[in-house]
């Protein structure tokens, strides 16, 4: 699968190694399947997963700073508790085809360390967006973070004093780390705010106008949508407009308190929810996933049309003529054959 679409070919396979990628007809017997690049999910709260099922309630009350329900449960809860469930959302991420991760990982380093620790050779690459533990403590806790983890990921603006996290913002700019934030959730925000902080990309913009969008998009500014977790909170992304406006968009699966990591899903969701709005292709849908969270990571994955050996892949069983509308409709991960990583072919039926 490249950016314009799927092109045959085939993986020829000695064991469980990838020994080449060719393109052109697959010889007799093939397995038929669509072959890609692992998934990116560019937002995830994996410490949420201890919290999980979440209680009906709005996005103030469940996951809003600094007492909503998630962070009243990460204060209550035992370190090895949510190491558990950490575990098994980076378990069901890595079996479910996602490659690398953008986590906003909150409770501070500890909570970095934790993410860290709950981490194996096996998990999907994270990138780590650490968060101060509260607002009296920013300024002496930023500069901590950034030597444990990969960049800062805030809540709101409306939940910082301006002061703080301009400093953040210009701190890791400085650093060549990472600053993102969640942005026009469940309010709209002034857009003039976000461009001066010269994110790396902000998560939502629900309640964002067209113009607020396209401004993003003049300012390179991209988007992360999560419309699974939208659809919780009775939000949804307007993923056309984005991509009409050029925006780079990326998708994530959000609090795993909300929904589970799984990228198959958050694909038929985005495909879904913008069928109101318009509706996007499943090119369009998948290459969120896929190129659409690449360019976010500044360089980590080959963005290029070609598949090599040494890419991680994931490989989805596929039946009919046209596998993106499948993917996009009836798909499921249990349609996942395998994944690849390093040129290792890992198969789901052994784990």
């Amino acid at each position: 699968m490249t950016p314009e679409g799927p092109v045959e070919g085939y993986l020829r396979l000695e064991g469980n190694d990838v020994a080449e990628v060719c393109t052109g007809s697959a010889p007799g017997g093939a397995a038929k399947a669509l072959v890609m690049k692992g998934f990116v999910n560019a937002h995830t709260h994996l410490g949420d997963s201890v919290a999980y099922p979440a209680p009906k309630g709005s996005v103030e009350e469940l996951v809003a700073p600094p007492d909503g329900h998630k962070h009243r449960v990460l204060r209550t809860t035992s370190a090895q508790k949510k190491l558990a469930a950490m575990r098994r959302s980076l378990e069901l991420m890595r079996r479910t085809g996602t490659s690398s991760f953008i986590d906003f990982r909150e409770e501070g380093l500890e909570g970095i360390a934790l993410l860290k620790q709950a981490m194996s050779s096996n998990s999907p690459r994270a990138r780590i967006l650490g968060r101060p533990t509260s607002v009296s403590s920013a300024d002496s806790e930023l500069d901590a973070l950034f030597k444990s983890c990969d960049g800062i990921g805030m809540s709101a603006i409306r939940d910082w004093p301006l002061d703080v996290i301009s400093r953040a913002s210009g701190r890791a700019r400085a650093l060549s780390k990472m600053f993102a934030l969640h942005a026009s959730e469940t309010v709209r925000e002034s857009v003039d705010s976000l461009i001066d902080l010269k994110p790396d990309f902000v998560v939502h913009m629900t309640r964002a106008s067209e113009d607020d969008i396209a401004r993003l998009g003049e300012a390179d500014i991209p988007i992360v949508v999560c419309p699974r977790a939208n659809e919780f909170f009775g939000l949804t992304p307007n993923i056309p407009v984005m991509l009409r406006h050029g925006l780079t968009v990326g998708l994530g699966t959000d609090n795993c308190m909300i929904t589970n990591p799984d990228m198959v899903e958050e694909i038929k969701a985005a495909y879904r929810v913008s069928r109101q709005l318009g509706g996007i292709s499943p090119l369009e849908a998948v290459n969120l996933a896929v190129f659409g969270g690449r360019k976010l990571l500044k360089g980590e994955g080959n963005i290029s049309k070609e598949i090599g050996i040494k890419d991680d892949l994931v490989v989805i069983r596929v039946g009919g003529d046209d596998p993106l509308r499948e993917l996009v409709t009836s798909a499921r991960s249990g349609y996942i054959l395998g994944t690849v990583r390093g040129g290792k072919v890992r198969r789901t039926e052994t784990g």
